[in-house]
């Protein structure tokens, strides 16, 4: 029984002929990365971690770290390479828009639910917009898009899961209670 993540229970699932895919959600490790390795370690079925930026060599040693897990990432406005602001990854036919969210205001447009955004993944057709920068959890269900923030690891303890099951998205945002 795994005792690192509160939200176990939520995405447990039955691991022998499973049809689903599990992906971790990070951002704004700031080169802490031991949660999240931990996380990673921990979490039974990860086929995939994101990593939405700051720092994006974190995300690189975590890549290297765990060989046979995909990772996509990032960067942010701490990182000091720009050339990867955003990516449109795909995962069992869902798309996520991926990007670190500084581009698009989102420490401003928290309490209009950050329209910018999600339009911004409208436009790229996106079932899931993805970021961090705030370093503040959020997700939530807009009917035809998931917009997850998995807030810090390092500053809140948070991070997120997205699961994909017979063509449905879902996302969670977790705690880490070591």
């Amino acid at each position: 029984e795994n005792k690192g993540s509160e939200c176990y229970n939520k995405v447990k699932k039955v691991l022998q002929g499973r049809d689903f895919v599990r992906i971790l959600v990070f951002s704004d490790t700031h080169r802490q990365i031991i949660d999240a390795e931990n996380v990673i370690n921990n979490l039974v079925g990860v086929d995939a971690v994101i990593h939405c930026g700051d720092h994006l060599s974190d995300a690189k040693r975590l890549e290297a770290e765990f060989p046979g897990i995909d990772f996509y990432y990032v960067s942010g406005n701490c990182d000091g390479d720009s050339s990867r602001p955003y990516l449109l990854a795909e995962f069992e036919g869902k798309k996520i828009f991926i990007t670190h969210g500084h581009l698009y205001n989102v420490k401003a447009e928290t309490e209009c639910e950050y329209k910018t955004i999600r339009a911004e993944g409208k436009k790229l057709g996106a079932n899931a917009v993805v970021f961090g920068h705030t370093h503040i959890p959020y997700n939530r269900d807009w009917g035809d898009m998931v917009v997850l923030n998995p807030g810090s690891i390092k500053s809140c303890g948070t991070y997120g899961v997205i699961e994909i099951e017979n063509g449905k998205l879902k996302a969670a945002t977790c705690s880490i209670i070591w």
